[in-house]
């Protein structure tokens, strides 16, 4: 099988390869224009078709567009996730968290959103 190299980044090729490998022994192989894809079934495992493997590479080539898409607001997500779990005490310059400060901050933790905003 071969596969144009402007259509299909690399690492789909090699999601979808990789998800063979339980079937297939795979060969992966490229020239300047071309992917090249060689499946030679395992024993007792049914034959690969291409049109198999071409809708896992294209599965894989719109997962990552998405992913790609997408990094920078999954990375402010987690990074304001994170930010917002830190509490300092501003009175001392040590982070040392007060009996009433840790109990807020459970207290915040344990709610429920819906509790917290009166809705059902």
């Amino acid at each position: 099988m071969r596969f144009n190299r402007e259509l299909y980044p690399k690492i789909a090729l090699l999601k979808s390869a990789y998800s063979f490998t339980n079937r297939a022994y795979v060969h992966l192989d490229c020239d300047d224009g071309f992917y090249y894809v060689d499946l030679t079934p395992k024993p007792g495992c049914p034959i690969i078709t291409e049109e198999e493997f071409s809708n896992e590479m294209l599965s894989q080539s719109v997962r990552h567009e998405i992913y790609t898409q997408t990094k920078t607001l999954r990375e402010l997500l987690v990074a304001r996730a994170m930010a917002s779990t830190v509490i300092y005490d501003t009175s001392e310059d040590t982070y040392e968290p007060t009996t009433e400060v840790q109990n807020d901050a459970a207290k915040q933790i344990l709610t429920d959103w819906f509790e917290a905003h009166d809705q059902a």
